[in-house]
């Protein structure tokens, strides 16, 4: 399994696993969102990776993307949801397959009004540094 792929697997696992968060979007977290996917709800977005590394280690770099989409509370909503997704995975101790986790942060977060003007977006782009194990 490819670095980026174990990581994003373990992002979801340890989204999953927090029954807060779970609740609060009914379960509704996926890689890849149903045709009808219902409100709120979490999807695992853009995953790019590239080889970082050097002479001492071989690093991968994973940038991803988590986009909540909500239609009852706002943005307020999207983005306290986008808040407890990044808690969480701040405090997991994420396992990708064959891989450790040397960093894991926040690039950056937005919220939005989408064209439907019914639907509030939150985008949270994290970064990940993984190693071989």
């Amino acid at each position: 399994m490819s670095a980026s792929l174990a990581l994003g697997a373990a992002v979801l696992a340890a989204l999953r696993a927090d029954t807060t968060l779970s609740a609060a979007l009914g379960g509704r977290i996926w890689d890849a969102a149903p045709r009808d996917p219902g409100f709120p709800h979490l999807v695992l977005d853009d995953v790019t990776s590239r080889d970082r590394s050097g002479l001492d280690a071989a690093l991968e770099e994973t940038r991803l993307a988590l986009r909540i989409a909500s239609r009852e509370g706002g943005r307020a909503e999207a983005a306290r949801l986008a808040e407890r997704a990044e808690t969480v995975l701040a405090a997991a101790a994420l396992a990708p397959a064959g891989r450790r986790v040397v960093l894991l942060r926040r690039e950056s977060s937005e919220t939005r009004i989408l064209r439907d003007r019914r639907t509030a977006e939150a985008v949270v782009r994290l970064v990940a540094l993984t190693e071989p194990t």
